[in-house]
């Protein structure tokens, strides 16, 4: 896998990056509502909000941190799904202490080392049991992403490479076409760890997901 070093031009895991991958998808949220309106046997789309954290990371620092993602799935039969999602990762901050230059006196603690993922991935979903009111789902994805690491806010490392995902949630439905519910997924990063053998390779997240599905009023 190539490795890439960030410039000071700016990276793909900037704010404006991943402003515009959020209005891509939600464009595309809006041309499957309208779609499911001119061809109403269409199963309709299912949004997926979900926010949480990461845990287990193997890399270092290796403390985890904030975790979200943002999909969206075609139901194409009675039990399967199949879409895409966004999603970006905290892998963990590293802390040092702030010394006094002259006298050595401990002034405190600073964040020395940070790590982060980002990217995008293809989802397939199966529901294995459903209830009135519960859903049980075992999902996998296939994507690719991007790792960086940042030092005091300034990138100094940066790789991208394939990513695989496999997830287990559980959701309460209501009548009204949301659902609610806990999701723990493991993903792992197929990326070069050659020239950084503290780079994250695979780590767990635990989110709580909304869901949104249009219910036909006829």
């Amino acid at each position: 896998m190539r490795e890439r070093r960030a410039s000071r031009l700016g990276s793909p895991a900037s704010p404006r990056g991943i402003a515009v991958c959020f209005f891509a998808l939600s464009i595309a949220l809006t041309a499957g509502r309208a779609g499911a309106r001119v061809l109403p046997e269409m199963a309709p789309l299912e949004l997926t909000l979900a926010a949480g954290s990461t845990l287990g990371v193997n890399g270092a620092p290796g403390k985890g941190g904030a975790a979200a993602s943002l999909g969206l799935a075609w139901p194409f039969a009675k039990r399967w799904a199949f879409g895409g999602a966004l999603f970006a990762q905290d892998l963990g901050t590293g802390f040092t202490d702030l010394r006094d230059p002259n006298t050595g006196a401990l002034l405190g603690t600073v964040a020395e080392i940070h790590r982060w993922s980002f990217g995008g991935e293809w989802r397939a979903e199966a529901t294995l049991r459903q209830t009135r009111r519960l859903r049980w789902l075992w999902g996998a994805g296939f994507g690719y992403g991007r790792e960086e690491r940042d030092q005091r806010g300034e990138v100094n490392d940066a790789v991208s490479g394939v990513t695989a995902s496999t997830a287990g949630t559980v959701l309460w439905q209501s009548p009204n076409g949301q659902a609610v519910g806990a999701s723990v997924a493991y993903r792992q990063a197929f990326v070069d760890r050659e020239a950084d053998r503290e780079r994250p390779t695979r780590w767990v997240t635990a989110t709580l997901e909304w869901r949104w599905r249009a219910i036909s009023k006829d």
